[in-house]
């Protein structure tokens, strides 16, 4: 077995209401666009989206979020490197000509 490493990116996301949301990126873009989805579905104020998803902004408006009530409310974009396996599918020596 050979091993490779992998990005992914979870997105933490709570309110105290309902049981957290979890997901699961391949890319930190896509994080960080969900975490948009997420806040701006949650605020009657910041329903329209710019084109691109700028991560400084959106850090600012899910901190906003999060201090109306900072006991109840929670998020986080969290990278990772995941190790995972990569079986070898065939040996040369096993190889046979067509």
């Amino acid at each position: 077995m050979t091993y490779d490493a992998v990005s992914a990116y979870t997105v933490l996301f709570g309110d105290g209401e309902a049981p957290a949301r979890v997901t699961v990126h391949g890319s930190a873009e896509e994080a960080w666009d969900t975490l948009d989805l997420l806040v701006r579905g949650r605020s009657r104020r910041w329903r329209a989206r710019a084109g691109t998803v700028d991560e400084g902004r959106v850090t600012e408006l899910a901190e906003r979020w999060r201090r109306a009530d900072p006991g109840r409310r929670y998020w986080q974009v969290s990278p990772h490197r995941l190790r995972v396996t990569v079986p070898a599918i065939a040996d040369q020596r096993t190889l046979r000509p067509a």
